[in-house]
């Protein structure tokens, strides 16, 4: 069994109770390599569920008033002792999954730091450092294209040019490149001319050369601190020492050389499960969990949504982590099953129509009027379902241009 069928089996086993979302959010986690985060979210939840479930593990059947309330007590106990064991069958997979991926062997995003040239080689001006840049960007543009996730992306970035972090007091400039990690994706941006406006930088992606929304100068200072948003730079020129050229490549020789240039262990990226700006109010007007609360419950009610604990899991995992992009793939799949379902209950409905006008259907006045009274009540919930989910879906879709850059108060 693997770590995704014991987060199946789990879930299964807490369907409905106040730890199933968290244990979502710890899937999410693990799914964004983030393992042990996952692992010290489900040590929690696991403790959560036994100090809820104490009283139920410590009750004494014999002491039970009924026999049906002693079948109960068992069932409940019985359930709870399969699910304890499902959590240490999870905790130990993921703690497996840890030592099979040592830190070392993790990739990183985190940039090496800003190399230091030799006296003697003179940086070049700004100008000529953004066009070399631009150049090898132009070589590997297609590859660009096709590696939007972030991990693919830096990886691609750090092999053919150098990200660096960004100077607290640095000074943007236009046709600079910088490269923006939100939401899992890695977005290639080139800052327009004038580079600053009404205390705003201004970007343009650098793919399809689209004006993107300006970023508040202070969001993008914090969102630098983070090294979510990094400078595109070309590699420095490589310098051969004296000793290299004139020792033989001895171990102890080459050891020192390497200690010339030290590299640091990739860590995980400390940030890859935050939005880059974390701005709830700007989202809320847009689109509020209540709207997810309200989805579900006129979705139960409607009675026809296949599989609407989907919503659950959007609300807390997709939408409250900013990926929404995919919240809005996994809705609409969600309200196509829905629109199916409902296109198959009104051919039902047609045909019993047809088959009760027809007289192939006997019912009596009395049965009629109630049948035809039930599907009015499930008509009425089928429709105000489909009004939630419009309204979800097209929040959604309003939230989109958030995800695709760094959010801003302001709007042009």
């Amino acid at each position: 069994m693997s770590v995704d069928d014991s987060f199946a089996e789990l879930y299964k086993q807490l369907r409905g109770s106040r730890v199933a979302a968290p244990l979502l959010h710890a899937r999410s986690l693990f799914d964004e390599g983030n393992t042990q985060a996952a692992l010290d979210e489900i040590l929690k939840i696991q403790q959560t569920f036994l100090d809820n479930r104490k009283a139920t593990l410590e009750a004494d059947l014999d002491n039970s008033s009924k026999d049906k309330d002693s079948q109960q007590l068992k069932r409940r106990q019985d359930k709870t002792v399969d699910a304890l064991d499902q959590f240490k069958e999870l905790v130990s997979r993921i703690q497996l999954h840890l030592r099979r991926t040592p830190a070392s062997s993790t990739p990183s995003t985190k940039p090496a730091p800003p190399t230091q040239l030799p006296s003697d080689i003179k940086p070049p001006a700004p100008a000529q450092r953004h066009h070399d840049v631009a150049k090898v960007l132009e070589s590997i543009r297609l590859q660009l294209s096709l590696s939007t996730d972030e991990q693919p992306a830096i990886e691609l970035l750090n092999r053919h040019l150098q990200l660096q972090p960004i100077d607290l007091h640095h000074t943007a400039s236009a046709g600079e490149f910088l490269v923006i990690l939100s939401q899992g994706n890695a977005h290639v941006v080139e800052v327009d001319s004038p580079a600053v406006d009404a205390g705003s930088l201004r970007i343009k992606t650098w793919i399809d050369q689209k004006k993107m929304q300006p970023i508040a100068l202070d969001k993008f200072a914090k969102a630098a601190a983070k090294q979510r948003v990094l400078q595109i730079v070309t590699k420095p020129p490589a310098v051969t020492t004296v000793a290299s050229v004139a020792a033989p490549k001895s171990d102890s020789a080459s050891h020192a050389t390497k200690s010339l240039t030290p590299t640091e262990h990739p860590e995980p990226n400390q940030h890859a499960d935050e939005p880059l700006v974390s701005d709830t109010a700007d989202r809320d007007k847009i689109l509020d969990m209540g709207a997810f609360t309200q989805l579900l419950d006129a979705a139960q009610r409607s009675g026809i949504v296949p599989g609407s604990g989907m919503i659950i899991q959007v609300r807390d995992c997709e939408y409250r982590l900013g990926k929404y992009n995919k919240a809005l793939q996994m809705m609409e799949t969600l309200y196509t099953s829905f629109i199916g379902a409902e296109t198959q209950r009104l051919q039902r409905l047609q045909r019993e129509e047809i088959e009760i006008t027809s007289g192939r259907k006997k019912m009596t006045q009395r049965e009629l009027q109630a049948k035809r009274i039930m599907d009015l009540q499930n008509t009425q919930a089928i429709d105000r379902a489909k009004v939630r989910f419009q309204r979800v879906l097209e929040g959604l879709r309003g939230l989109l241009p958030l995800e695709s850059h760094l959010d801003d108060d302001e709007t042009q």
